[in-house]
């Protein structure tokens, strides 16, 4: 039999106690990398936990201290896939989707934190240290992207929206946009993160003091940057707007999504909505607003269903503004089973005084992308619409109020919103059908981005949604008013809601220059690594 020594035994403990510590190591930048990405989806709606936003980002950037920037991007694609699958999980109950979207939608949007890892490392790498502006200028620069890549454009769960309720903070999207608050919220994150590990070295090396002066410059800029905002918020909010008020009510059907459509429950349908419209009616509203694709068909070319709105409109002596389907043919007999989703105003007359047609179309849902280039897989989704896209911006006039329409998931564009205030628009109204989300937190989240187009414009936002939320936002940002059930259900219920709109006149920065801001933050990102990259080659060269 062969004894080990005192010796051979402890170096094949030391051995073991160290693979043991190396697969930790490994793990535990994984398990931080996992942490950010849950902390990021519980900081959204649906959770409301706002408040994480700001320290969610902390375990991913501890992770990649001293991380090669290839494994910086890969660990940063965890906690992005983590935190779009956490967010987006909703995508399973709309129809036609299924687990192969889900996946691919976690796996494109999470790759967008895997290139904000990649710059942060390769940046560290430049310089040897996590620069506090560097990190939230490439953030935004990111998040801009992926709202301005075609048909794959998604601004939806930008790291900003995790804060819509948090009213005086917000007031800085007149100037920056929801970019501005997502600018924030990282420069924070990398404040914190630059502190843990300084004070944790000044500790070992033989005091604290020179860690905390090293990591007290960057939290008190960080810290510095956010009172300015929360004190610019708390200003505007407690000054009065002036401007006209609009009476609107907003008719909110609860049609469940497998009847919207079915010929069998079409007089079920009009009889619904047109009993709502008498009963808000009685409110006097001046407007009364049906929501996305209410009318059950083409309310514009088929005459019984254009004869009963206009009725329900003399008979109320309110402008009604009604989500209708549209024939495509009516406009072009080529175009033969093809629709737009449209939005028709009625006057008190009866008669069609407006329309306008969804510009900004749902990919893959409500139409084909690249249709006739690109022969998608049938596993992305089992059916695609066949609508099509809208092209003119349309200013609908009631009494003195100019309004547009957002139909849908339009609300979530920017660009989008900016060209209806710039065309004259001083209310927004989102019509919407988000039956194909179940009771889940998408209507939450849908919502919670409308509160930052009413702040970008300083316009109130009115939302009639058919199965929820159906609400008023005034212009900052303030959900005022929300249809709910007494036991506070709002969701897939029936009913109406009646409220006083404010339309300001007032007009921002952001109405004025849109994404100036952002502009600024994609130049840093581009212009600063030329600039250390210069002078590293005249650091280099010989005297």
């Amino acid at each position: 039999m062969r004894f080990l020594g005192s010796g051979s035994r402890e170096s094949l403990a030391a051995g073991r106690w160290g693979r043991m510590m190396r697969g930790w190591v490994r793990w535990r930048a994984l398990a931080l990398a996992s942490l950010s990405g849950t902390l990021l989806a519980l900081a959204f709606a649906g959770f409301e936990i706002g408040s994480l936003a700001w320290i969610a980002l902390v375990p991913l950037l501890v992770a990649l201290d001293g991380k090669h920037p290839a494994r910086a991007f890969g660990l940063s694609w965890v906690t992005g896939a983590v935190f779009i699958a956490g967010s987006f999980y909703w995508i399973l109950s709309v129809p036609g989707y299924n687990v192969l979207d889900e996946f691919l939608l976690a796996g494109y949007l999470g790759a967008y934190v895997a290139v904000w890892g990649l710059g942060i490392a390769s940046f560290r790498a430049l310089t040897g240290g996590l620069g506090m502006l560097v990190a939230p200028a490439l953030w935004v620069s990111l998040e801009y992207l992926r709202g301005h890549v075609g048909f794959l454009s998604l601004p939806w769960m930008f790291l900003g929206h995790s804060q819509y309720l948090n009213v005086p903070l917000i007031q800085a999207a007149a100037f920056t946009g929801v970019y501005g608050i997502s600018w924030l919220i990282v420069l924070v994150n990398v404040a914190i993160a630059r502190a843990v590990p300084l004070l944790y070295q000044g500790w070992s090396a033989g005091g604290p003091a020179s860690a905390i002066r090293t990591a007290v410059t960057p939290m008190l800029f960080a810290g510095l940057a956010v009172v300015v905002a929360l004190g610019y918020g708390l200003v505007a909010i407690s000054t009065k707007v002036d401007g006209e008020h609009l009476r609107v009510g907003v008719v909110q059907g609860n049609i469940p999504q497998d009847q919207k459509w079915d010929a069998t429950y079409r007089a079920a349908i009009m009889e619904r909505h047109t009993r709502l419209t008498r009963v808000v009616a009685q409110e006097a509203p001046l407007l009364i607003i049906w929501p996305e694709t209410a009318v059950p068909g083409d309310v514009q070319h088929h005459a019984p269903l254009r004869d009963a709105v206009g009725r329900l409109s003399r008979e109320t002596q309110a402008y009604l503004l009604v989500g209708s389907s549209e024939y495509a043919k009516f406009t072009d007999r080529r175009l033969v089973n093809k629709f737009y989703n449209s939005v028709f105003l009625f006057s008190p007359s009866g008669t069609i005084e407006g329309q306008y047609r969804k510009i900004h179309l749902v990919p893959f849902g409500e139409y084909e992308p690249l249709r006739g280039i690109v022969r998608w897989p049938k596993g992305i989704v089992t059916a695609m619409g066949g609508l099509l896209a809208g092209d003119d911006i349309t200013i609908f006039t009631v009494g003195n109020t100019k309004l547009a329409t957002a139909i849908c998931w339009e609300i979530l564009f920017p660009d989008l919103v900016r060209d209806f205030v710039k065309a004259g628009a001083r209310l927004l109204v989102n019509v919407t059908n988000e039956a194909w989300f179940g009771d889940t937190a998408a209507p939450r989240q849908m919502l919670g981005i409308a509160a930052f187009r009413a702040v970008e414009h300083h316009v109130a936002v009115v939302r009639a949604a058919n199965t929820g939320i159906s609400g008023f936002i005034d212009p900052f940002g303030r959900i005022t008013n929300r249809l709910r059930r007494p036991d506070g259900k709002e969701a897939f219920v029936e009913g109406i809601l009646t409220g006083e709109t404010i339309v300001s006149s007032k007009t921002t920065f952001y109405s004025a220059y849109g994404d100036a801001f952002v502009f600024t933050q994609i130049a840093l990102c581009i212009l600063l690594p030329l600039v250390l990259r210069r002078q590293a080659i005249v650091a280099e060269a010989p005297a």
